[in-house]
């Protein structure tokens, strides 16, 4: 073949690479041209529907399309995480994940059929619900120094109990455990409202669980409300100190962040990132969260996908040390 043929015939591939190349660059601008769908692995009624539905509300109009939430619960939010995780890498099927989808479920549950880092692309960081310590009023403590008092006198006879065996509750509890040198037993439940229910009743003395689901119970005076698992105190219980100011450094928080598929083109990742923090400066947005007993917090992709990585470590660290198991 001549040289001047072979040359025409490159010269036709690399045209043909820049058309295509263009022709693609189109469809990704053109993202969305049809509804998404966010997925919210958890049953409607809870923060992680709240969100979904919040964030899919205010989301649609930015991106100039309809945004339908669908629940896909079951299995501790394994169920819906694994729908998107074989999901098209469009960006049209987006999970609400959370601190269990993307946090404690890979130490958990070994077989879980998903990869919690390499089957999704990180868009942004929603909000989190710190976790609290609840006491039953009845007992007259006030203070986590006088709690740690009583149960010094009533060795073994203290029980908290949490929303099921590896939750953040049961691991905020744990964590409380091996910082103090308290003997306390763990009762778990089927969710935050029951765990905090009985102690409200009564039937045991104290709960980890979320802001959320604390929140109206304590207004009410029905359980009393002793430290927040977070670095700063709660917008909903701003008299509440933090564990830190008892002089305990327990983090442990509900966290919730939006996931697309893998592989999802990063102009689209983008183009949802810049329409999510739209919607989270905005003051009455924060105000919708804040009244749910949650925190907003923005994040890049990036940052969502090291802390994603960094909560996968730090409880996964904490499940293999207490050796929790799920029957």
């Amino acid at each position: 073949m001549k040289k001047s043929s072979t040359k025409r015939i490159l010269n036709l591939i690399a045209a043909l690479g820049v058309v295509t190349l263009g022709f693609s660059g189109v469809a990704q601008a053109q993202f969305p041209d049809k509804p998404i769908q966010f997925i919210s692995p958890f049953a409607a009624g809870g923060a992680n529907d709240y969100l979904t539905r919040l964030m899919a509300q205010h989301m649609g109009p930015i991106l100039k399309t309809t945004i339908v939430v669908e629940n896909k619960s079951g299995a501790n939010g394994i169920v819906g995480a694994t729908f998107v995780a074989k999901a098209a890498p469009d960006g049209y099927t987006v999970l609400m994940g959370n601190s269990a989808t993307q946090g404690t479920n890979p130490s958990l549950y070994p077989n879980t059929p998903y990869d919690a880092i390499k089957d999704f692309a990180p868009i942004s960081m929603v909000g989190f619900v710190p976790l609290v310590m609840v006491v039953d009023p009845r007992l007259g403590i006030n203070t986590v120094a006088e709690l740690l008092a009583y149960a010094k006198k009533n060795p073994g006879k203290v029980a908290f109990s949490s929303s099921g065996i590896g939750s953040t509750g049961h691991l905020a509890g744990e964590a409380f455990k091996a910082a103090s040198g308290i003997d306390m037993i763990h009762a778990p439940y089927k969710g935050d409202a029951p765990a905090i229910g009985d102690v409200a009743a009564g039937q045991i003395a104290l709960s980890f669980v979320g802001v959320a689901s604390a929140t109206s119970l304590y207004k009410g005076g029905k359980v009393k409300v002793l430290g927040v698992a977070s670095s700063r105190r709660s917008s909903s219980m701003p008299d509440v100190p933090t564990f830190a100011e008892a002089g305990y450094k327990i983090e442990v928080s509900q966290w919730y962040g939006l996931f697309a598929r893998a592989g999802t083109p990063p102009a689209t990742i983008e183009k949802m990132n810049a329409a999510a923090k739209v919607v989270l400066a905005r003051p009455e947005i924060q105000e919708a969260i804040v009244k749910q007993g949650a925190e907003p917090e923005y994040s890049s992709a990036a940052q969502l996908g090291s802390f994603a990585q960094s909560e996968i470590e730090r409880f996964g660290a904490i499940i293999k040390r207490l050796d929790i198991k799920v029957q």
